[in-house]
């Protein structure tokens, strides 16, 4: 009988995986004001282990300046690190992989988030509208115009997210994901249409790809490059990430990436937010200018996955079973994260390998506070 695709091991670093699926970071909103991860997030994650698998965690912010939504977890002082070290030895106990992801968002931070200060951005120019806060309130909050960096407050949060990384260490995790995408701090720096900069971080590629590089180069002499990895979402449109030629621009990128040899690299499937009919995406149509071209490998991840051939791609996006199947098996991608469905079914690999029913998730229980939509979810055996 044909090995299962979803169930072929993989080499990960120095772990050998027994599976290709893994916990996509998502944001849960149960953490303190202080940025303390929820002591129960230690069965949140241990029950979605299975032994020797990638787990990626919510996104865990770097520094107060980088918080956009209330209730985020932190990795950057003593307290919050201390908190995680629970969190990491449940998964630890039950074999998994774990990595945090590093989060700074950027200009989508408001002032209620980050303690009166304006954002922090490649550009002081705002973005438009209102930004949902979430939570039991479900508020929302004018954006402001951003601090446009400077260079010392580059080197500033490229050190955050340095000791960020140590910190996770720290805490009990295996390595780090540097959130890279979605038109938070690092994408905004990459993408033309934003980056309005004249000086060494703005105006040609090379210069665009630096502070997020560095960023990248300072987490590995930190921790080392077989502990990092990075997110980047090459057809994220929101945020008003519409760089003028993303192909070229997340080309170099990728060859970028290629060169340091890291753990893994991240990458959403192209259309999946364009044409998403729910959530946070559900009516967005600014959908990327393909110039008359709809098909073919150069709009799809083939296009990174030619450049990363010696780096571990993990693809994420509307994925499920055949088609993440399919994904590895044509060699696409090397590992597939599930999301949504995750959430709702924390035996979710056993569910794919064995075809059986999935559980629908709860959108309205994502991000508020308390367990309800967050533990308690049945498995297939009925436990």
């Amino acid at each position: 009988m044909e090995k299962d695709p979803l169930q072929t091991p993989f080499k990960l670093s120095s772990h050998k995986l027994e599976h290709r699926v893994v916990l996509a970071p998502m944001t849960r909103m149960r953490a303190s004001d202080t940025g303390i991860v929820h002591p129960r997030a230690a069965e949140y994650y241990s029950e979605r282990t299975t032994p020797n698998s990638l787990l990626i965690s919510e996104g865990v912010v770097i520094h107060p300046r980088g918080r956009g939504f209330p209730n985020t977890p932190g990795l950057y002082n003593n307290e919050q690190v201390q908190a995680w070290k629970p969190i990491t030895q449940a998964v630890r106990v039950k074999g998994g992989v774990f990595f945090a992801q590093l989060w700074h968002v950027g200009r989508v931070a408001v002032p209620s988030q980050t303690g009166g200060f304006p954002p922090l951005s490649s550009t002081k120019t705002a973005l438009p509208d209102t930004h949902p806060l979430f939570g039991e309130k479900n508020g929302k909050e004018p954006y402001v115009e951003s601090q446009a960096m400077n260079e010392v407050d580059i080197r500033e949060v490229v050190q955050q997210f340095a000791s960020a990384a140590k910190n996770a260490i720290e805490a009990g995790f295996d390595g780090v994901e540097i959130h890279g995408a979605n038109g938070y701090l690092l994408d905004t720096f990459v993408h033309d249409n934003i980056n309005d900069r004249k000086d060494t971080y703005g105006g040609s590629l090379e210069n665009r790809l630096r502070f997020p590089l560095e960023v990248v180069d300072a987490v590995v002499a930190q921790i080392g490059r077989e502990r990092t990895a990075i997110r980047v979402a090459p057809f994220h449109v929101m945020q008003q990430t519409m760089d003028s030629d993303r192909i070229a621009t997340f080309k170099r990128y990728s060859e970028e990436l290629e060169k340091r040899g890291l753990a893994y690299v991240h990458m959403v499937e192209p259309r999946y937010d364009q044409f998403s009919t729910e959530g946070a995406f559900s009516g967005h149509r600014d959908v990327v200018d393909l110039g008359g071209r709809t098909g073919g490998d150069e709009f799809s991840l083939w296009t990174f996955r030619k450049i990363l051939n010696s780096t571990p791609l993990v693809g994420a996006g509307g994925c499920d079973a055949v088609s993440a199947r399919d994904a590895i098996t044509e060699g696409k991608v090397d590992l597939v994260a599930f999301g949504r469905h995750f959430t709702s079914n924390p035996d979710l690999p056993k569910r794919l390998f064995e075809g059986l029913p999935l559980t629908k998730y709860q959108r309205n229980t994502f991000y508020t506070p308390g367990m309800k939509g967050y533990l308690g979810w049945s498995r297939a055996d009925g436990f």
